[in-house]
């Protein structure tokens, strides 16, 4: 038995954050535990190497139970399981999502996390490398920076972006979402820039204080009376215990966040006694509301050899050694998006349309012999929610997980026109020049009826879980306005499974953020609301 004063479970985006944050004051006992190992690999340090690291010993490795809205399929699931977690493993990008995502979750009970009170949270983190206003940060711990290589296929598929009524835009964490460009990524140096790499590494061996155990899988949080006061984890084969004098926090993530309450008898009580558990806290939100981004992957030839077809060359190994992250390697397959409003009425972008130089298909499993390129539309506005509950009281048993998507007939119809403007972005303007046989998914798939067969063989997802711990209302949420989880004390969830609903961008930029306000919760202090903002830009605050 060991005892500290603050115990993180998860080394993922929020996680390293909180490591990072809580031990700054040296009294601080923290310990941080990670159930995978070191991220020191080359298929992590390489941006375009990233899903090489699928089904290995990085990789959580989950899959879903067989979703009847998808033909039965069961989907692939893959979860950072190293220091950084998912941030170890991502594409990288960097996008926070649409303000009104965060003005929406007031809506839905977390009361203080509008625009404006989550700004300043983004701009601490964050050292931007080329933008310079009052929506970004300079000099934080986290590296966002424009690609060190972009193929010829950026400039064509923005042309053709702007070709259909796409405005440019070079910041989408700026003043407006909408609009077509590159983006900006978590790296530095033409390598990835993890949350491990920007707040774990740079004082793990400085700070005495804290304390971080690698291949530690927790088994549940233990308590006295409703108090959280410790974690049981499995490493090496052995049972250890930790002590906690002040708070546990769980950054384990959308899947073992909530698998790990329910272990701990946290959760829906009819179900916790199904498996064997004896409940504590009667939470029938733990692991409901899952959420996620369908995503379909249109793919063509590429007639001129600019793809990353041949990137697995010795020479761009050589070339992305010796230049510092430079050439093909440094790419991180998405390059470019155009966030655009398909549906009437929506207040932000329901669409991404990712496009990448290369042939991306069942998460780069299935592969192309030649050059080829990917026009990904993304939903970035679902309804459907999915649940994880657990299959027993074996906390190395895999969770049981259900995703749902596209049971809804109007997100079908949503992905049907996402499809069709993906293929008209590839098929019209400058990237049609360039463009060859449609692969996927394929030419004789035109109608609704045919597109919506295709989808529902086919649709994957832009790894985004999200909303199975989630912040609301006494009656609706797992979690208050603070973090901390409702009928115990001593006890918080920061990472994506406490969004109130998903939002319109990717994930990692928002773990990061609801880290550094997890941390602040903890301490007792806040960031000062020193800025108003409004659709037009930041302005500074009436006092």
């Amino acid at each position: 038995m060991t005892t500290f004063d603050y115990i993180v479970v998860g080394a993922g985006s929020a996680g390293c954050v909180l490591a990072n944050r809580l031990s700054a004051d040296p009294s601080a006992r923290v310990l941080l535990l990670e159930a995978g190992g070191s991220d020191r690999k080359l298929n992590v340090r390489v941006p375009s190497a990233f899903a090489k690291q699928f089904r290995t010993e990085l990789d959580w490795y989950y899959q879903s139970e067989p979703e009847p809205s998808l033909i039965g399929r069961s989907i692939y699931l893959p979860r950072g399981r190293a220091l950084g977690g998912s941030s170890s493993m991502n594409s990288m990008i960097y996008i926070r999502g649409h303000r009104s995502d965060y003005d929406g979750w007031v809506d839905r009970g977390a009361t203080g996390w509008g625009y404006a009170e989550v700004l300043p949270y983004f701009k601490r983190s964050e050292d931007n490398q080329r933008i310079r206003d009052d929506y970004h940060g300079h000099g934080g711990p986290l590296c966002v920076s424009d690609p060190s290589w972009t193929s010829e296929l950026a400039d064509r598929f923005i042309a053709s972006g702007e070709a259909l009524g796409n405005t440019r835009n070079d910041d989408f964490n700026g003043v407006e979402q909408d609009g077509i460009g590159v983006m900006q990524r978590t790296a530095k140096g033409g390598r990835r820039w993890s949350a491990a790499d920007a707040f774990l590494h740079p004082v793990r061996k400085k700070r005495e204080n804290l304390t971080v155990v690698t291949g530690a899988h927790a088994r549940r949080i233990t308590f006295e009376g409703t108090r959280a006061v410790g974690v049981e984890y499995d490493r090496e084969g052995k049972l250890h215990s930790a002590r906690c004098e002040r708070e546990v926090i769980l950054s384990a993530g959308a899947y073992n966040s909530p698998q790990l309450l329910m272990l701990s008898g946290i959760g829906a009580a009819d179900h916790l006694r199904s498996v064997g558990i004896s409940p504590i806290v009667d939470s029938p939100h733990v692991g409901q509301h899952l959420m996620d981004h369908p995503l379909a992957s249109t793919t063509y030839t590429c007639t001129e050899a600019v793809t990353l077809g041949d990137a697995t060359h010795p020479k761009y190994l050589v070339q992305y050694l010796v230049g510092r992250g430079r050439g093909k390697l440094g790419s991180s397959i998405a390059e470019t998006v155009a966030h655009v409003r398909l549906q009437h009425g929506v207040p932000a972008p329901d669409f991404q349309i990712l496009s990448g130089p290369a042939y991306y298909s069942d998460h780069g499993f299935r592969t192309f012999p030649g050059h080829a390129f990917s026009t990904g539309p993304v939903f970035n506005r679902p309804t459907s929610e999915g649940e994880v509950r657990l299959r027993s009281a074996d906390p190395h048993e895999a969770p049981a997980i259900r995703n749902n998507w596209l049971s809804d007939p109007a997100e079908m119809r949503a992905m049907i026109e996402g499809v069709r403007l993906a293929r008209e972005f590839a098929e019209s303007g400058p990237l049609s020049e360039v463009a060859g046989r449609n692969i996927d998914p394929g030419p004789g798939v035109r109608t609704d009826a045919q597109i919506e067969a295709w989808l529902r063989a086919e649709a994957q997802h832009s790894y985004h879980p999200s909303c199975t711990c989630r912040m609301g209302n006494l009656d609706e949420g797992v979690l208050d306005e603070r973090l901390r989880v409702r009928g115990v004390d001593g006890l918080r969830v920061a990472d994506c499974s406490a969004m109130p609903r998903i939002i319109s961008g990717n994930t990692n930029a928002p773990a990061i953020m609801i880290g550094e306000r997890a941390a602040d919760f903890v301490l007792g202090r806040e960031l000062p609301k020193t800025e108003t903002v409004s659709e037009t830009g930041v302005e500074p605050a009436l006092t």
